[in-house]
Formats: C-alpha cells, structure tokens, sequence
C-alpha cells in the first residue's frame, strides 16, 4: 500500500517499477519514448495524454536485400508515439489521423517519411545512407570529420561495446579493441588499468576538452556514446605537447535517442569465480633453515608430520608451548583469500525535444577485493545537454562528479606490508593462519597476537587494524557554445576545468613489526591533495565548397593553467592513547610539510585542410605555446604538421566488385614538449630538528639554471591505408610510423668538486620508435536470423637507438640500431662449446661478473579479438586478447625458490637432506678443470684455455637452489592468452518487458577475466606486464547483466 501510494505521488499517471539490483535501489519510471538499437518481439504502441488512436498501422521494414531489419525508428511525426520494429522488422502503431506522417530513421541508413493516408499494412525498404558509411570520428578539439579525409590512423569503440561487461574501469573492458593500444590490467585492488598508445600515455579528451585531473577511471560505462582513439601526434597535433602521444576521445551521451523521456536502469553484478592464476607452495617442512625449525626465517626448516617436537606459539592459550610440528596450515594462502565481488549499478533519465537535449545519470560501482576488509564505492553523477537558440546558437555542456572511498587499500608487492610477502614467501605451513582469524589481539589495542616477532605481521591484524585508506573527489565540467556567423563559419568558445580533493590516510597501532613504523607506539598520518586545471579554446572555423575545392580552416588560441596544493602531516613519536588516531594524539608536535605547485601554458593554433573532388586532401596545422616552466629564452616554441589523404576508389570510378572502397595516407609531424614545473629552479630544503632542536637547511645538488634549455622534440612520420571489401562487409586498417625523440632533458653527472653531482641539460642522442598497426573488422555472417561481427588487432612498437650521446652508457646493447627496453642480468657461466653450466669446486653454479643481455621486455606483438553474434532475440559476445614475445621477472616464482616456499622444492634431494642427513645433490654441468678465460669490459671472452670436465661434487640441495635462483630462473617469456570477457545476453519480448512495467528490457549472463593460457609463467599474472613482484592473485568474474528501458 506504501508503495502504491509513493508510486502514485511521485509518478502519477505513469507506471511504476521498483527494481533493486545488489545495494541499489532504483524507482524508474515507464515513459513513451524511442530508444535506437532496442528491439521487442511485439512492440508496445505509446499513448501521449488522452490520445484517441482511430488507425492501427502494421508494417515490415527490410533492407536493400530483403532482409528484416529489427530496432528500426517508426515514430508519428510531431509527437512521442512511437515503437521499434521487432526481430523480423516487423511493428504495429496506432495514429490518431489520416494525414499522419510516420518518421522511420536506423542508424545506417537514409530516413524515410511515409503519409499514412488510407494505407493499415506497409512494407518498408530502407537503403544504405553513403553519409553514414563515410565513417565520421572525433578528432582534435572535437571536430567531426569522415574518416576518409584524414591522414592519420583513428579507431572508434563505440559505448554499446564497452557496456555489456562492466567491472570496474572501462579501461579493462577497452583491452585488445585498439591497435596500438597496450592496457595493461593490474591484479592488485584499487589499482586501475595502465593505459598507454604507441608506448607512450595518451591525452584523455572529453567532449573536447582536456583534463589534466581525470581518467578513464573516473568515467562511468554507461555514460559513454563512442571512445575514439586518435594514434599519434599528427593526429592530436592541435592538442600541443599534451597530445604529442595521440589521444582518447571520449563523447558522452547527451540524451535520449529518439524524441520524449527514455529512463534506463541496468544492474551487472560479478562475483569471484575462481583464480586464473593462484600461487602454490610445499607444505611439508616447516619455516628455518638447514633442515632445523626457526619461526624467523626462511621455509628450508623441519619436514613435517614426521612426529618432531618444537617450542611453538599455541594462538589460543597466547604463550609458547611444546607442539608437534605438523602441517596445519598447508592451504593458509587459500584460506586467507575472500569472495571478491563487484556490482556496477547505473539509473539515467534523458530527454529529447525540438530544441535540445538532456541527460542526467547516476552510478555506483561496489568493489570488494580478494584479501579481508578490502572494499571500495565509486559513485559517479553527471549531467549533460544540448540546447538550440534560434537557427544560429547552440550551447553543449557536460558536467561530471566522482566520488570514490577505499577505507583499506594495502596488502600488495614485496614487502612486509604485503599479504602474499608475509603468507606465501615466509610463512611456515606448520601454523593455521585462520586460528588468527577473529584473535589478532594479545592485548587490544595494544600488542598483536602473533607468533613471529621480527619484521612482518599478523595478516589479519594487517588488514583490519593497519589501515592505508584512500578518499577521493573529482569534478570536471565543460561548455562549448557555437555561434553561427555566417554560412559555413561558426565561432565556438569552449571553457572546461576539473577539480580534485583527496584524502589519504594511513594508521600503525602500536607493536608493529614492519617497516611502517619500525617499533614505534603507534602512527596516524594525513596526506591532503587539491587542485585544479582549466583548459579554454576560443575558435573560429571555416568550411565551404567551391567547385570541386573545398576548404575546412580553423584559427583559434587556448589557455591551460594548473595548480596542485599538498599538505601532509603525521604524529611523532608515536600515539599518545592506543586505539584514537588523530593528529592531536601525537606524542610530540606532529610532522607537517606543504608542497605547492602551478603553471599555464598560453597557445596559439590554426588548421587548413585543402579538398578536390571528394578524393584528394591536404591537411597542414600550427601551434605555438608559451610555456611558463621554460626558460625565458625557449619559452615560446612552435611546431607544425602537415598529412594528406588519397582516396584511390574515387579516382577509379569503376571497381572491382569485391573493393568498395580504398585510401592511401600519410602524415608527417613535430612536436614539442615543456619541462616539469620548476625543473629549471633552484629549490632547497629544510629538516626539522636536524641539529637537536634546531632546523637545518640543505642547498641543491643539481644546477638548474639552463637558459638555453630546449623543449623535448619528436619527429613523426606516419604512412597507411584503408580499404572496405565485398559490400563493405570487411574493413582492413594499416599503419606504420617512426618517431625521433631528441633534445630529451636530463640530468648529466658532473665533477662533484663543483659543489654539485648534476646539471641539467639536452641529451645529445636521437631514439626512435617503430610501429606497425593493423586492424581488421568484418561482417562473417549476416542473414535473416544470424548475425557475426568481428574485430581483430594487430601491433607492436618497439624503441631504438638511433644516435648514442658521448656520455652515454657504455655496454654491449647500448648501441646505434639496439633496442631499448632490453633485460639484462647476471647469468650463470656456461662452457661455449656444450652450453653446459659451469659449477666451482664446491659444486654450486658459476654466476658471471659481467651482465648480459636476457631479452627485451616489450611484446613481439599484440592482439586481440572481439565477437558479436547474434540470432534472433539472443546475442554472444567474446573477447580475447593477448601478448606474444617479451620477457619478465617472475619474482614470485623466482623468490619461492630462495625462501625454500616453491613446491618443486619439494623432492627427494630434500627429504635426503632433510631426513636422511644426506647431502647427495649433483648439479648437471661441468667443472673448470685447468686453464683460464679473459673478458673484455663487456664480458665477451677474449681468451679462453679452459678444460672441463664433468661436475661430480655433491651439494646441499637448499644451498643449490637458492643459488639457483639468481641465475635465469626469474626470467620468463610472458606470452599469454586471455578470454577477456564473455556475455550471452538474450532481449525481452515486449510482452515480457510489459509485464515489467518496462518499454524494452536485456539480460545476459557476464564474464571477466575468464580464463588464460600461459606459456611459461606460472603463479603470477604476466598482464600488468610492467611489475609482476608479488602480484595478487588473479580473479576471474562471472555474474549476469539486466537493462530495463521506460
């Protein structure tokens, strides 16, 4: 009845559907309105007011071959009655006239406007509108253009892909669906995907303006239209040095589809489904080493379950008592790992009329993380909306509010603040971790209960009472408002800023043994971030045909400004009374220090693009900036670029009948980047206290007075082509770049007799970056039932030397034409003719003085492989992706080894040494007999009069492989291939939607991170690519996903 009544007062005449999706409750609201790309098996007729239908009206509408097409507009015109044709292109719409004329618009094809007159059955064909096949994107400063014009490589995902799995950033759901687009996806909690194109990081752009404070992480899925990904500074030249490493172009959606109010909820929720990747260790001998029990060391200790004794800590009686040494806690990793889970919940209304627009929406986003008491809320509000004044003034603007709270984020990496550092690497099976499971007090607030006193804690005391919260409040907004002058000349003025406000706490309560802290009573710390970026372009742009000559300019200047303001402080000393973390109960006067720090570039730029006939154009840009962070006498530095387009088909006139289409293009670019604020200043520092009670201050070790000092230059040159196969069912994408970094700044060493150890200066050396890119999209299958849609990615990158600078390193990699990003390391010697490992004379392997090359750490190449197909009502979506080539550190796999926690460690060399007091390892090699071996200073062997003879000396099997492990055990190929994410999705038949009070309605069954194959990593996830020292577990998702639209 409370509910009936509450519907009533709120919604009156329209109906109600109370709908709760995991912790949110949404009230939506059931309107008439026209959503594109929907369809039902019976669509609904709407009524506007007391409408009184005196006509039904059926139809089928087909495209050019006959073949139905569903989610078709069919709208009265004038009014909000309006449906959408089904699965077989059918629909039925009741008219109150005559004379009504129905409006009949799918995306792709040319609108129709049909009078009804005396007709009740229509039959429709639709043909394809040639406009919307010439591929429109988003380019710099948020100019539309078709993509046949340009003469750089672009890429558009668009919302509906990245919206039917929702994690928690877009960015994993973008994963393999660019060429040139590396996301690597971390396993740790509230860290979100690292993004970067052609190697470097690219400029975030929304609804064309650039934040300097906001990332994709900030951005709700379901407020995105389309994601268009400019690739190279050609392509974002119009940015400045902000966009020198090309661009994301996030358009975010304005309103509803079609004409009236659209209300859309939708709820994904995922829960954890597994590890792809979980850690595994020995369980059969107990922490110490030598083969002897230690609590405070190593896993090399006693076997186990062999009936010895030992002095152990009982967690229970909270004293030490003579235990027997058994494996209780084999499965502790396992059983200190939590159900993760994740709900993205989202509720938008919009509104669409003659003269505008608009949208309001709002999301939440719940995380809860693998480890104890790791959860996060992510809420997101944004409104947006476009508004028509008159013929000549339009105003678009967009505002957005992200708030996310993280109370806990700690427990990753090498270190004994880590959970897989303290369980997994040094932790004995001989405890039951889960015994301290709601008993990690030894005395509240005071003193944890533990049995290991050294230098790493109680897991659970870590997670619930050592405490690294991180809250964080982001807002950005934009309006860009467009005046028509004249025929084809618009002036637009587009201001954006963003604001950011975060906090990040952290708390030690007293007795802790790791290095936060460091045995002090207790530790409570604040560190405030604030600050801002504006970013404001005024410009006018030109566009007009003359004849077979058209021309698109546009002249305009920008101003972009930032400040960012930091405040830190923690107690000293420790905290006065256990259990109250604040500022005010620090023993001594708290720590505090502020940092501050601003800069505005001010720029002027303008673009010219030349056409002929449709098929051939010019493009030529300039921009120059003034910098405040360069010297006053490189303060203001201009760069230029210049591409072109050929469209080969259009010259042709006649082709083949397998080739639609094809272009050739080509740019080339410079670019030019500022310094870090205050890089050419002089700065110097203070010490509390230093001297007793007094402060002491420190001048700087580095001279930053360089008045000559250049910007950063790159030089790019793009070449590629385009071209659409067999109805334009296949689109194949090609691009190959090169990119010369030079007068890269840096620190150069210097005589420490000077009074400092660096200055700054213009690296002499040139690298260059090579890249190929190719992208493939197809229709495989399209009939009256089926439909198949791919995409497939192809790219690599790779960085070179291309001039070496006199003071550069001297080695054997570091050489004009070597690669970059090379891993080197020590190696263990081997004999040159046999390649068997060299061993000395007690038996343990040779490691080298010198270090060697072990391989490069960027990929031979990266793929990906998207999948849409549908049949009928149900839709398949899957996605994989991967990396071939390149190598890691796996450090977990390579520190199980030293620690003795590895389960191949668990061998019969062990338990004879262990056990049976024998040490009876022999390592498979050679020995030096006689002779010796010289090197020149990059360890290539200049001599060598050695004799060897095979390797006979026993060894201890834990002194081998811990030695063993420094050689090449850690470095691993990281190829891997991923099933990113799946969805079976099936759409509400209308009467079923009907019965939900709804319009149209989805749901579907969701999976992320599914599965993974590897080729030779284990225990770790090799997807982050950048970091792999103890990374967490990688989890798998499975949930389901429901849309419901009013």
């Amino acid at each position: 009845m409370r509910k009936t009544l509450l519907s009533h007062i709120l919604l009156k005449d329209r109906n109600p559907l109370l709908f709760v999706a995991g912790s949110m409750l949404s009230l939506s609201v059931l309107t008439s309105s026209t959503m594109m790309g929907a369809y039902a098996a019976t669509p609904p007729s709407h009524k506007v007011g007391t409408l009184k239908a005196v006509q039904d009206i059926t139809g089928t509408i087909t495209d050019e071959n006959g073949e139905a097409l569903p989610g078709v507009n069919v709208v009265e015109k004038g009014t909000t009655n309006g449906t959408l044709t089904d699965a077989a292109g059918k629909f039925k719409l009741s008219v109150k006239s005559d004379k009504a004329v129905l409006s009949i618009s799918f995306i792709g094809y040319a609108s129709q406007e049909i009078v009804v007159g005396t007709q009740t059955s229509l039959s429709i064909k639709m043909t394809t509108d040639t406009k919307i096949l010439n591929e429109v994107v988003v380019t710099a400063l948020g100019v539309k253009r078709e993509e046949k014009s340009l003469g750089y490589a672009v890429q558009k995902v668009s919302g509906p892909s990245l919206q039917t799995v929702k994690g928690v950033s877009v960015g994993t759901s973008l994963t393999g669906r660019v060429s040139g687009l590396w996301v690597r996806n971390s396993t740790e909690f509230n860290q979100m995907p690292a993004i970067s194109l052609r190697g470097e990081t690219p400029l975030l752009v929304i609804d064309g303006v650039p934040y300097n404070n906001i990332s994709l992480n900030n951005i709700a899925q379901d407020d995105i239209e389309s994601i268009d990904v400019l690739k190279g500074p050609t392509a974002s030249a119009l940015y400045g040095s902000r966009g020198g490493s090309g661009a994301i172009i996030v358009t975010t959606k304005k309103g509803a589809s079609g004409k009236g109010l659209t209300v859309t909820v939708n709820s994904n929720n995922m829960f954890n489904a597994g590890f792809l990747m979980l850690p595994e260790v020995q369980s059969s001998y107990s922490a110490g080493i030598g083969g002897v029990y230690d609590p405070t060391d190593y896993v090399w200790g006693q076997k186990l379950d062999a009936g010895k004794m030992a002095n152990q800590w009982n967690p229970f009686t909270k004293q030490m008592e003579m235990r027997e040494l058994v494996s209780s806690g084999k499965d502790n990793f396992n059983d200190f790992l939590v159900p993760g889970l994740i709900t993205n919940n989202s509720v938008s209304v919009a509104q669409t009329g003659e003269n505008g627009s608009f949208r309001a929406s709002l999301t939440h986003v719940f995380n809860k993380g693998q480890y104890p008491n790791l959860t996060s809320n992510n809420y997101n509000f944004t409104l947006s909306g476009e508004m028509k004044v008159g013929d000549r003034f339009k105003l678009t603007s967009q505002m957005g509010y992200n708030k996310r709270n993280a109370p806990q984020i700690m427990g990753a990496g090498y270190s004994d603040q880590g959970y897989m550092y303290n369980i997994l690497i040094w932790m004995g099976p001989e405890y039951r971790l889960a015994d301290y499971k709601d008993n990690y007090w030894l005395i509240p607030d005071v003193q944890q209960n533990w049995h290991y006193k050294a230098w790493y804690d109680n897991p659970y005391f870590m997670a619930h009472e050592k405490v690294w919260g991180v809250y964080e409040n982001r807002l950005n907004a934009n309006l860009t408002a467009t005046y028509k002058l004249f025929e084809g000349a618009n002036l637009v003025i587009r201001p954006g800023f963003d604001l950011y406000n975060n906090d990040e706490t952290k708390r030690n309560p007293p007795n802790i043994l790791s290095n936060r802290g460091w045995d002090t009573p207790g530790l409570y710390s604040i560190n405030k971030q604030t600050g801002y970026s504006f970013n404001g372009d005024a410009l006018i742009m030109y566009n007009k045909n003359f004849g077979d000559l058209g021309i698109d300019a546009l002249a305009g200047a920008a101003v972009y400004s930032l400040q960012n303001n930091n405040l830190y402080s923690a107690t000293r000393s420790g905290i006065l009374i256990p259990g109250y973390y604040s500022l005010n109960n620090s023993v001594e006067r708290p720590n505090v220090s502020v940092g501050a720090s601003a800069k505005q570039v001010n720029s002027a730029y303008g673009k010219l693009t030349l056409s002929y006939k449709n098929m051939l154009f010019v493009d030529a840009t300039g921009r120059n900036d003034w910098s405040s962070t360069m010297p006053k006498n490189s303060r203001s530095y201009f760069y230029p670029s210049v591409g072109g387009s050929f469209v080969i088909s259009e010259v042709l006139g006649t082709m083949p009948s397998w080739l639609d289409f094809w272009k050739l293009r080509g740019s080339w670019t410079l670019s030019k980047s500022d310094l870090g604020i205050y890089a050419t200043n002089q700065t110097y520092g203070t010490t509390i206290g230093a001297w007793n009670t007094f402060n002491s201050a420190a001048y700087p070790t580095t001279i930053r007075n360089a008045e000559n000092i250049l910007p950063e230059t790159n030089r790019t040159w793009e070449v590629g082509t385009a071209a659409y196969f067999l109805k334009k069912r296949l689109k194949l994408d090609v691009a190959y770049f090169n990119k010369y970094t030079y007068n890269r700044q840096t620190l150069a060493n210097v005589s420490t007799a000077s009074g400092f150890n660096s200055t700054l200066i213009n690296w002499d050396e040139t690298i260059v970056r090579r890249g190929l890119e190719v992208s493939l999209d197809a229709t495989i299958l399209k009939n009256k039932d089926w439909q198949w849609d791919a995409t497939a990615n192809y790219s690599y990158n790779h960085r070179y030397f291309k001039e070496i600078a006199p003071n550069s390193a001297k080695n054997a990699w570091t050489v004009a034409g070597g690669r970059m990003d090379v891993y080197t390391d020590r190696v263990w010697m081997t004999d040159p003719a046999s390649g068997s490992m060299i061993h000395r004379a007690n038996g343990l392997p040779l490691l080298s003085d010198y270090s060697y090359l072990r391989g490069y750490t960027d990929p031979k190449f990266l793929w990906g492989f998207a999948n849409t197909i549908k049949y009928k009502q149900f839709n398949l979506m899957v996605n994989f992706d991967g990396r071939v080539g390149g190598v890691l550190n796996n450090y977990t796999s390579y520190k199980m080894w030293d620690t003795g926690a590895h389960p191949d460690s668990d061998n019969q060399w062990r338990y004879d040494e262990v056990v049976n007091k024998n040490k009876s390892f022999v390592g498979q090699g050679v020995i030096v007999k006689s002779g010796a071996v010289t090197f020149d200073s990059f360890g290539n062997i200049t001599n060598d009069t050695r004799v060897f003879a095979p390797n006979e000396a026993k060894v201890s099997y834990q002194d081998y492989a811990r030695s063993y492990g420094d050689g090449t055990r850690g470095i691993t190929d990281a190829t891997f291939f991923k099933l990113r994410e799946v969805s079976l999705g099936y759409n509400l038949p209308s009467n079923i939607a009907k019965l939900l009070g709804a319009r149209s309605g989805s749901i579907s069954l969701t999976g992320q991170n599914v599965w993974m194959w590897t080729k030779a990593f284990r225990f770790a996830d090799p997807d982050k690519a950048d970091d792999t020292q103890l990374t967490s577990p990688s989890v798998r998702y499975m949930g389901g996903n429901i849309t419901l639209t009013f």
